[in-house]
């Protein structure tokens, strides 16, 4: 059985590989915002990787790495946890500040063998619609315009 919207095959063992048209779709959109991302927008990237990891935690897709609690700590303290527990996390990982602690996020793989195909459906429908919050356009709008411009 095939997915109508994307192509993905289902197998009979009710596992299902992910779509290639729809992660080839997932990258070039990846490529695409990085290309047009405004140059006045708060949050640089310096590279598609980086802002690839970046719109798939805002769009949920992340997981705890640590918490720091931060009450009654000195900031000089607070400062070298933070940064010892974001160099554990990874070259991705995101402090938040929530009240009195530091949660460092870190980006969940979205390979194949760790990401089934309907929530990679809802990851893509999640990462489109930060994009467009953050920019101001619609994805589909960036890939036309994309490749039109190539």
């Amino acid at each position: 059985m095939n997915c109508p919207e994307c192509g993905a095959v289902f197998g009979e063992d009710g596992k299902h590989a992910r779509s290639l048209p729809q992660h080839r779709r997932f990258f070039a959109l990846m490529r695409a915002a990085f290309m047009h991302w405004p140059e006045g927008h708060s949050r640089k990237f310096a590279d598609e990787t980086e802002l690839r990891k970046w719109l798939v935690m805002k769009a949920g897709h992340r997981e705890i790495a640590s918490t720091i609690h931060l009450d009654g700590m000195s900031k000089e303290h607070a400062m070298l946890i933070a940064e010892a527990s974001i160099r554990a996390a990874g070259a991705y990982a995101v402090p938040k500040l929530h009240g009195d602690t530091l949660v460092i996020f870190r980006p969940k793989s979205i390979s194949f063998n760790k990401l089934g195909h309907k929530e990679f459906c809802r990851l893509n429908d999640e990462v489109d619609a930060v994009i467009e919050a953050e920019i101001g356009i619609k994805a589909e709008r960036l890939l036309r315009e994309t490749e039109k411009a190539a």
